[in-house]
C-alpha cells in the first residue's frame, strides 16, 4: 500500500482529506488487532494466527508511514507495538 501526499489546495479541504485517510488506515488496524486476538484464542493444530499477525504488522506499519509522510508523530503506542512485532519471528 502506497501513501501520497494529497495536492488539494486549501489547508481545511487537505486537512479532512488526511484525517480520513488516517481513519480508514486506523480501521484497519483495528480490524487486524481483533482477528488476531480471535486467532489466538483459538486451539486448532493449523496456524492462523500467523497471517493475522502479519496483517495487524503491515497494518501497523502502513499507518505509521502514513503519519509520518503527512508529518504527524507516531503515538508511543502504535511505535512501540510495531518495533515489539518487528523484532518477533515470523
Amino acid at each position: 500500500m502506497s501513501i501520497r501526499p494529497l495536492s488539494v489546495p486549501g489547508g481545511a479541504s487537505r486537512r479532512f482529506a488526511t484525517d480520513h485517510a488516517l481513519l480508514d488506515l486506523f480501521a484497519d488496524i483495528m480490524s487486524a488487532r481483533a482477528a488476531d486476538r480471535q486467532a489466538r484464542g483459538l486451539r486448532r493444530t493449523d496456524a492462523p494466527s500467523r497471517s493475522d499477525a502479519n496483517r495487524l504488522s503491515l497494518s501497523l506499519d502502513a499507518y505509521a508511514n502514513a503519519l509520518e509522510q503527512y508529518r504527524l508523530p507516531v503515538p508511543p503506542v502504535i511505535r512501540d507495538e510495531l518495533r515489539l512485532r518487528r523484532g518477533l519471528p515470523s
